[in-house]
């Protein structure tokens, strides 16, 4: 049998089972980080300070810690599914088998990126043309600045919190909710659809423990409740249709990289704030509209063409 020997086609799952493989990793993922002391000590301690727990460094160190063993606890199980279906002869013909498992992981996954995936990348960009020129009407943009664009960059992971939400959180999200739970979908043979509207909701509900959080934040009162029963439904359906972005994103382009890169750039851009901007500059506010469409336009576009 040749070196070259291609990869065996992976076992096919159960739709069932993909669902299972979902719940299962959004489990790995979300539990530890609220039924633990260290991640979540506002459970455990009812006088804990409503303010600043969440961002302690202690707390944040425990919770990337915890979403850093469950990813790596996802990766390893989407790896032994994905390869089980090898012939058991294989160890025998190919002295290459340890590779052939790695690539058969690697391309299922999409831990790879290809030139043409640079385009991809910027598709999220070009969505936020009208958050990106109200910026620049701010003088908020990196060019705009007297420093570096890697001094910038170094400041927003320069403490714990942005690691959390520039590096670690995108990062293990991203190889959790698309490169292994999608990957159990394809097993399963899911239409696109079912890829990209049904797996987004298990990451949408991976945050509605931030709505405790809201609560406790808040002062544990009924105000505070009603308020983070709020911006529980609003994180939800924010969270769930950036999911719908991310999962076609990995869907069209196989790599995990596209998402990733547009997981990062929408944690620092934020929500985009059409309101706030016509506020801000009045005298803008058309030429601000006009770039909104653009980008909407564009998006659409960019996604059909760059991907």
């Amino acid at each position: 049998m040749p070196r070259s020997l291609s990869v065996e086609p992976p076992p096919e799952l159960l739709l069932t089972e993909a669902h299972a493989l979902n719940i299962a990793f959004t489990c790995f993922y979300v539990l530890p980080l609220i039924l633990t002391k260290w991640t979540n000590p506002s459970l455990f301690r009812p006088d804990v300070l409503a303010t600043g727990w969440r961002n302690d460094p202690a707390v944040i160190k425990a919770r990337l810690l915890s979403v850093s063993i469950a990813t790596v606890l996802s990766c390893c199980v989407m790896h032994t599914i994905l390869n089980s279906g090898l012939p058991d002869g294989l160890t025998v013909y190919c002295p290459d088998y340890a590779q052939t498992q790695l690539r058969s992981t690697t391309l299922h996954l999409g831990l790879f990126m290809r030139t043409r995936d640079v385009l991809a990348s910027l598709v999220t960009p070009v969505l936020y043309i009208g958050p990106l020129y109200a910026a620049y009407l701010a003088g908020d943009l990196p060019f705009q600045s007297n420093r570096s664009l890697g001094g910038q960059a170094y400041a927003q992971i320069e403490d714990w919190v942005g690691i959390r939400n520039h590096v670690v959180g995108p990062i293990t999200e991203e190889l959790v909710w698309r490169s292994c739970i999608i990957a159990g979908y394809r097993l399963a043979g899911a239409s696109r659809n079912q890829i990209i509207f049904c797996t987004p909701l298990s990451f949408g509900a991976a945050h509605l423990h931030h709505g405790y959080e809201s609560y406790i934040k808040l002062g544990r009162t009924r105000k505070a409740l009603q308020a983070a029963c709020l911006n529980t439904l609003f994180q939800f359906t924010y969270t769930t249709l950036f999911g719908f972005h991310c999962a076609f994103l990995f869907y069209r382009t196989g790599s995990v990289v596209p998402p990733l890169i547009a997981h990062v750039f929408c944690n620092i851009m934020g929500v985009p704030q059409l309101p706030y901007e016509l506020r801000q500059f009045p005298r803008k506010a058309q030429q601000i509209k006009f770039f909104y469409v653009v980008g909407i336009l564009g998006y659409a576009a960019a996604m059909r063409w760059w991907t």
